[in-house]
């Protein structure tokens, strides 16, 4: 009995050693994979951004999202002796090793809390050998090969989402020697180049995760703030405009909203008078800027395209109208309405009633922190209350007016397709302000140069 106690002890302290000399594993460890749907099936990369933090990455969209409280667990040294994959598993690996000389081997893996979850022991022959595992529940893992002259320990992940027929079988003996393990090894890699790998990024608990799955011209961004290991699934929706410009688009609530100011149109110097099919651009400092970073400025009119103004009438699914104006927008988007807006605010803000489906001017509560982006110097400081967690992305996109820039750094108008008429159009408008964390609404003159969000039919 005391010979089991300190067996399992032995095996237990064995990995406790391991972790504390290159891992860090933790309940706050969560694994994100991807999925894709919709217009494409792939997944070229995928860029990751904790807004929390402020900082990100891009990885494979084959890969592994691991994040973790402390980075570390993927730094392990290659083996030549010894190796799994792919590593992370999903339904079934691939385990291969060098038997060093003939004899009995026992084979154990091991969950992090030292429970042995399955073991078998057999009798190899020298050489290099392979065995396929499979029905590994999620979670990480330790592989342990061992004999009375040589031992082999190594880390994996599974993140297959239920336990199913577990098992270890012998698939055969290689015919190969040991000079050429490493050779053989690089096929193995070779074999699983396309399979999942694990990349690592730092989180703490209650971080907001940016990440935009990006699939030749679509990108579709997801908001997350994980709290268990999950599978994420970009819907990749055509967004392209007129000019062949391609939109980062992101789902809020249950509405479908361009990530990025429209860009449509043709650039004309500010103190060219607008004209049909046309834009003006400034920078970040309020200077005339032909390559457009902030999306164009459009005057109402020319962004309608001449169309009369809609309304809808009232909450979803009355917040669109019965006719979208298309307007400037890509082919299947449209120019809000006045009350499409008034949904996307309500949604963003922890004031579901702050402002009302009605014609009355106002401002909300928080609903432009959630709305503006965070990690950025676009905003003058202080950036009031803003966390970007709609995904939203909205800028500083400023304001023209009798040929001036203005407003840059500080505040973002976006137009929408409705209007009151006294004794001309009053479209109504939705801002976001750098030292407020609140949504306005308010009515400008036409002849303002706003930018402009399109929504999904």
């Amino acid at each position: 009995m005391s010979y089991n106690y300190f067996t399992m002890n032995k095996e237990l302290i064995t990995i406790i050693l391991m972790l504390v000399a290159g891992t860090s594993i933790n309940a706050q460890n969560y694994q994100i994979d991807f999925s894709s749907s919709g217009t494409a099936t792939t997944i070229d990369n995928v860029l990751v951004e904790n807004i929390t933090q402020c900082n990100e990455l891009t990885i494979d969209g084959e890969s592994i999202l691991q994040l973790v409280e402390t980075v570390g667990i993927n730094e392990t040294k290659q083996n030549t002796d010894f190796s799994i994959y792919p590593n992370p598993m999903k339904e079934s690996c691939t385990m291969s090793f060098y038997a060093k000389n003939s004899g009995n081997i026992n084979i154990k893996i091991i969950d992090i809390n030292g429970k042995i979850v399955i073991q078998t022991q057999t009798c190899l022959q020298k050489g290099f050998h392979s065995f396929n595992i499979q029905g590994i529940p999620k979670g990480i893992y330790f592989i342990q090969i061992k004999t009375d002259e040589y031992f082999y320990s190594e880390r994996f992940l599974s993140v297959a989402e239920k336990k199913d027929n577990l098992k270890i079988t012998y698939t055969g003996l290689n015919s190969i020697t040991k000079n050429a393990k490493k050779s053989a090894f690089q096929i193995n890699k070779n074999t699983a180049k396309e399979e999942s790998s694990i990349v690592q990024m730092q989180y703490n608990e209650g971080d907001n995760i940016k990440l935009t799955g990006i699939s030749g011209n679509y990108r579709t961004v997801v908001m997350i703030t994980p709290t268990e290991n999950q599978t994420v699934n970009f819907e990749f929706i055509p967004c392209t405009d007129a000019d062949g410009n391609h939109y980062s688009i992101v789902e809020i609530g249950n509405q479908w909203w361009m990530a990025e100011n429209l860009n449509a149109g043709t650039y004309v110097p500010i103190t060219t008078p607008q004209a049909a099919g046309t834009k003006f651009c400034m920078n970040i400092n309020g200077v005339d800027d032909p390559s457009c970073p902030m999306g164009g400025l459009y005057e109402w009119n020319v962004l309608m395209q001449e169309s009369l103004p809609c309304n809808g009438t009232g909450a979803p699914p009355d917040d669109i109208c019965d006719t979208p104006i298309q307007g400037m927008c890509p082919d299947g988007w449209h120019i809000p309405s006045h009350y499409e807006w008034t949904t996307l605010a309500r949604y963003a803000g922890t004031d579901f009633g702050a402002l009302e489906y009605n014609s009355i001017l106002g401002v909300g509560v928080d609903e432009g922190g959630h709305l503006k982006m965070k990690c950025t110097t676009m905003w003058w400081d202080p950036n009031e209350g803003a966390t970007n967690s709609t995904g939203f992305s909205g800028i500083p996109g400023g304001d023209t007016w009798d040929g001036v820039f203005e407003d840059f750094g500080q505040s973002s108008y976006y137009w929408t397709s409705s209007a009151i008429f006294t004794y001309i159009y009053n479209p109504w408008v939705y801002a976001l302000n750098y030292s407020v964390p609140f949504v306005g609404r308010s009515q400008y003159f036409p002849e303002n140069g706003f930018s402009c969000r399109c929504i999904k039919d």
